[in-house]
């Protein structure tokens, strides 16, 4: 793979910011082209915040970048290279080892006010101060009015997130899935909501309307894209559905690590 252009990002730690540099020079050396407007390769070094970042920066591009993510210690969930297999991972891309593979992961196409943006992880609507309301349609059908403090919606991986921690179950299923879920209904006799995990495929739509507002209340309803705040951009009507695109990451097929592996290795003790 000759003069493919690159970027990198790193966190602001001072190993990651080393290695940075050097990841730099080598890939110049090897004719590779800076370019951080429209690379075919996003390298990206640190953790799960910074792989977040990266695809936030180029939610734009999705359809053609690639991303190639090292960390330091224990592979996560998104990062599939070590630090020091930074030398390997260029001779593999150099020249196109064939067990350099395209992990794809699923993402969601959220759409606020007509602006299109995808979630690696999962969407959160959320208030902790005072009690939030919205109609939640699926497929432009009614299916609750939510009363309570937000709303989750996840991707297959994010599934291993805040889902989890709301008691969500961790997708695992090679099936483009994504899961719906309430945080802290209100439950009683005047409002009555699913109050359950939610799995849905690439044929549903949620659509969250009427959103309830109050200028007095700036924090109200607080719509969170990853870890990205959009509140200033919310307005009455958001829709979040499975996209048609994938996030395409790189990864070396004798590495290879399932997502069941990885759910393992995260939440249950090695053998």
């Amino acid at each position: 793979m000759k003069n493919y252009k690159f970027t990198i990002i790193a966190n602001k730690y001072e190993n990651s910011q080393s290695l940075a540099k050097e990841l730099r020079a080598k890939l110049l050396a090897l004719k590779a082209l800076e370019d951080t407007s429209f690379p075919d390769i996003v390298f990206i070094i640190g953790g799960d915040g910074t792989f977040l970042k990266a695809v936030h920066d180029y939610n734009n591009i999705l359809n053609t970048v690639k991303f190639v993510s090292f960390k330091c210690g224990n592979l996560g969930f998104y990062e599939n290279f070590l630090n020091t297999e930074v030398d390997k991972v260029l001779m593999w891309i150099d020249k196109n080892d064939n067990n350099l593979i395209v992990n794809k992961f699923s993402l969601l196409e959220v759409n606020i006010n007509n602006k299109i943006l995808y979630a690696i992880n999962e969407v959160k609507f959320v208030n902790l101060t005072t009690t939030l309301s919205c109609q939640v349609l699926i497929n432009n059908q009614l299916f609750e009015n939510f009363r309570g403090s937000g709303l989750v919606i996840a991707t297959r991986t994010g599934s291993t997130g805040l889902m989890k921690s709301l008691g969500g179950a961790v997708l695992i299923s090679n099936h483009n899935l994504m899961q719906f879920h309430e945080i802290a209904p209100v439950t009683n006799n005047s409002y009555r909501s699913l109050n359950s995990p939610l799995i849905l495929d690439e044929n549903h739509e949620i659509t969250l309307k009427n959103i309830q507002k109050d200028s007095k209340l700036s924090d109200l309803g607080k719509l969170i894209v990853d870890t990205f705040d959009f509140n200033d951009k919310l307005n009455d009507k958001v829709t979040i559905k499975l996209s048609k695109l994938t996030l395409q990451v790189l990864e070396y097929r004798l590495n290879h690590h399932s997502l069941l592996a990885k759910v393992k290795k995260a939440f249950i003790q090695e053998d």
